[in-house]
């Protein structure tokens, strides 16, 4: 109830009742815990104190297999993930279902300016996979995201990594579970832009 709320004042009353309350839900394994329910709701201020008291919440997948994160994204709480990755742009890496990350979710979704965001508060991130072995690049060329994938590319080629072109020909010289490359994927998809 306090977390469908936002009520830190709730909040603070369940833990003088039981101060192991937020302990529970870090022992099991797969729980949808407070935090997901405030980010899925927008109870920022909510969310953040969370985070504060117990930071191993912030990466708890649900039994659907979604962190906090990739809750806030699927109910376009876009406030919401600016703070979170604020407070913790790791974030932005956490595995969920499928081994899909907040970032693999907006090149999904076309969501361009968090997917900016994201690629500067977490460079790395780029070369994240899915369990299937696909980078956030296959995904833009199967969903015909091609401004993800401009954003991606532009990314590569700026980056501020001295290998900048090794980074950029190693993300899209990437090959999936099936042995594919970003360029397969467009072939097959029709989608040679």
């Amino acid at each position: 109830n306090a977390a469908q709320n936002g009520d830190v004042n709730k909040l603070y009353q369940a833990i003088a009742k039981d101060s192991n309350v937020l302990e529970h839900y870090d022992q099991t394994p797969f729980a949808e815990t407070p935090l997901h329910i405030a980010t899925s709701r927008g109870h920022i201020n909510f969310a953040l104190e969370i985070m504060r008291l117990k930071p191993s919440l912030s990466k708890k997948l649900d039994e659907q297999g979604w962190s906090p994160m990739h809750v806030a994204l699927q109910h376009n709480q876009t406030s919401m993930v600016y703070r979170l990755i604020e407070t913790d742009p790791t974030l932005v890496g956490v595995k969920g279902r499928e081994g899909f990350t907040p970032l693999h979710y907006v090149v999904q979704n076309d969501g361009v300016n968090l997917l900016r965001e994201f690629l500067a508060v977490s460079p790395h991130s780029v070369m994240d996979t899915t369990n299937k072995g696909k980078t956030a690049l296959h995904i833009a060329v199967e969903k015909g995201n091609t401004r993800a994938l401009e954003a991606l590319l532009s990314f590569l080629r700026r980056s501020w990594y001295r290998e900048a072109l090794y980074w950029e020909e190693k993300v899209v010289n990437w090959k999936d579970e099936n042995g594919f490359t970003v360029l397969h994927v467009a072939v097959t998809m029709n989608d040679i832009q």
